[in-house]
């Protein structure tokens, strides 16, 4: 890549003057000293203001130790260096150059963009929907966050596991099972707090179809006027009065349901590697489960304490706003131990690093959950945490109302049938995850360049529509002119490694969804002023290779979203 040679012969460049001058320079500093991807023809194919950073600390201005640097920068690709302004160092890469650059995409083809610059392993979380009903529209923006991330991640070199954790256990595992079973044998109930909807009388219809009618009636009697209350009590009742019927419909459910949000996420090419159970974790009072090792590390580090009869740990030691229970007096596990334990679980895998995708509300899961990993893990092993907003569903100005419990959502399966999963991935991807999204189901369907999606693709498709009417040959020659011409399109595709590089290490894919629009506006501004087939050889021949580059970097990048590239619309 031109850019990291360029940006290592300038730090050279600078330690030999600093050397001369006897300066130090700190690691930190210097790894400050580089190029930057020039946005505008005028400043060259490569920027530095390295100069403005470094003046004091060599006792000259800017501008003159530019100018020293200057000579010192010396490499063949280059065809001309300018000092701009106060001491900015702007490099010319020569057309000859630039056109060798390009036919190395050519044959890296699908790989452009593919480093190795990094190594380990990344264990990466996300969706982990409670498998107590279909997936929404606000776990579909989780889901493909998670899988551009995977891909940009593996685009850089690092192995990445995709993991799903499946809350199969605790109380919303009974409130479903609970529901199920009342719509499956009980004609009337109070269904404040069960879960309701289309798909849970779904649920129950075959699951009686399944298991059958039941020897003996389900009489609730009387119940708590407290909701909470009432729906522990009836699971209660219904577990110790028809045992075998709450398992079975409790295995049933979650299964269902989980064939379902599989089913979902393969719709959106949505893959994971894992399905992790929580059932697996064990009990805390059995020895060897990961609850049960996950409580006497954290005892034995005195990372604990009693109070109130409840075991607690002593969370606000590593930055939490307050301690966290971790056996309730009862003796039972809290849902924080269950995370504890699970993390315990993943750290026992030996990965390198490890990424868990969450929505918005579980911003304080984060601090309690680092408290735990700080003193379970092994040495090199970190943690990440990438955020994702709600999504609001407007159609015709209107505002979809959502209510999981209700069963009155906007399924994700609801919004794909109705829209096509590529179009929905690409609009989730295009604002930052920790940005609220509007989602304007009107624009997502309209076919105008108003449409970023089909203005992208509307690209790509112009791309293969000229290359199936004029053979482009590598041999060739070709205008230089052309190229230096079309300084835009030549810059990002070039440099796409870069920019990947960046995303990755960044975990914005909606930075690559940005590229991809100036890139198709690029493409379409370069069409639309100049005809690509034209008499003369070297010119025609220069057009038809930045058509072949244009279309090849918008399938990697499409590819890197999870899109697939259309060749006709």
């Amino acid at each position: 890549m031109i850019l990291n040679d360029l940006n290592q012969i300038l730090q050279n460049s600078v330690k030999r003057i600093a050397q001369e001058m006897s300066v130090q320079i700190s690691t930190d500093l210097m790894a400050q000293i580089n190029f930057e991807i020039s946005s505008d023809s005028l400043r060259g194919d490569y920027a530095s203001s390295c100069s403005l950073k470094l003046s004091k600390l060599f006792g000259i201005s800017p501008r003159e130790l530019s100018e020293a640097i200057k000579p010192l920068i010396n490499d063949k690709r280059i065809a001309e260096i300018k000092i701009e302004g106060p001491g900015f160092i702007n490099i010319f890469i020569s057309a000859e150059e630039k056109y060798k650059a390009l036919t190395e995409i050519l044959e890296d083809n699908d790989n452009w963009g593919r480093s190795n610059d990094f190594t380990g392993k990344v264990l990466l979380e996300f969706v982990s929907s409670n498998p107590t009903g279909p997936l929404h529209v606000g776990h579909g923006r989780g889901a493909v966050l998670g899988m551009a991330i995977s891909n940009l991640l593996e685009q850089i070199g690092y192995e990445v596991t995709k993991e799903y954790y499946v809350n199969d256990a605790g109380r919303q595992i009974s409130i479903l099972t609970s529901s199920v079973i009342l719509n499956a044998y009980v004609k009337t109930f109070e269904s404040e707090g069960t879960y309701e909807g289309i798909y849970i009388k779904g649920l129950a219809d075959d699951f009686r179809k399944e298991y059958g009618d039941l020897d003996k009636e389900i009489v609730l009697g009387e119940l708590d006027a407290d909701k909470d209350a009432r729906l522990d009590s009836i699971a209660f009742y219904l577990q110790e009065s028809f045992k075998d019927l709450w398992d079975k419909a409790r295995e049933f459910s979650v299964e269902r349901i989980l064939e379902i949000i599989k089913k979902d996420l393969h719709s959106f090419k949505i893959i994971h590697d894992s399905w992790f159970k929580e059932s697996s974790l064990g009990k805390a009072d059995d020895t060897g489960s990961d609850l049960s090792k996950s409580l006497e590390i954290i005892t034995r580090k005195n990372h604990t304490f009693e109070k109130d009869g409840a075991k607690w740990f002593r969370t606000t030691a590593f930055g939490d706003d307050k301690d966290r229970v971790l056996l309730r007096e009862n003796g039972e596990p809290t849902y924080y131990l269950t995370d504890v334990g699970y993390h315990k679980n993943k750290i026992d895998r030996n990965y390198d690093h490890y990424i868990n995708i969450f929505g918005a509300d579980h911003h304080g899961y984060i601090p309690r959950l680092t408290s735990a990993f700080d003193v379970l893990k092994k040495d090199n092993q970190n943690i990440e945490f990438v955020l994702y907003q709600l999504v609001n569903l407007y159609e015709d100005g209107v505002k979809k109302m959502m209510s999981t419990r209700r069963g009155e959502f906007y399924s994700l399966s609801d919004l794909r049938e109705e829209l096509g999963s590529d179009v929905i991935k690409f609009f989730f991807l295009e604002k930052k995850s920790d940005h609220t999204m509007d989602f304007d189901m009107d624009l997502a369907k309209d076919e105008s360049k108003n449409n970023p999606y089909f203005y992208a693709q509307y690209a790509y498709v112009r791309c293969c529509s000229i290359l199936n009417k004029a053979n482009f040959d590598p041999n060739e020659v070709v205008d230089f002119d052309e190229i230096n011409n079309c300084f835009e399109l030549v810059s990002k595709a070039i440099n796409f490694p870069c920019f990947v590089k960046d995303y990755g290490l960044e975990r914005s894919p909606h930075s690559l969804v940005h590229f991809i629009k100036e890139f198709s506006a690029a493409f379409h501004s370069f069409y639309e002023s100049s005809p690509v087939i034209s008499e003369d050889k070297a010119i025609s021949n220069s057009r038809l290779l930045l058509t072949v580059i244009t279309k090849q970097i918008l399938k990697n990048s499409f590819k890197i979203l999870n899109v697939e590239p259309l060749e006709k619309m």
